[in-house]
């Protein structure tokens, strides 16, 4: 499984989500979870697609299968 770290910003016209770290600007941590070819990701024993993104304290809680 691939995982590249978000993060979340709030602007004036909604949120921005980039993998760009502002430091020193507030902004959520979040992680898009891809799986390899062939499988997909599973939580709490649902199955979902391929690609999600989900929150930083999510993160142990998804599998590849």
């Amino acid at each position: 499984m691939k995982k590249v770290a978000l993060y979340e910003y709030l602007g004036t016209n909604g949120t921005i989500l980039s993998p760009v770290y502002l430091e020193g600007i507030y902004s959520v941590k979040k992680w898009e979870l891809t799986a390899e070819p062939g499988k997909v990701l599973m939580k709490g024993g649902e199955k979902f697609g391929r690609s999600q993104i989900v929150p930083d304290n999510e993160l142990s809680k998804w599998k590849e299968v």
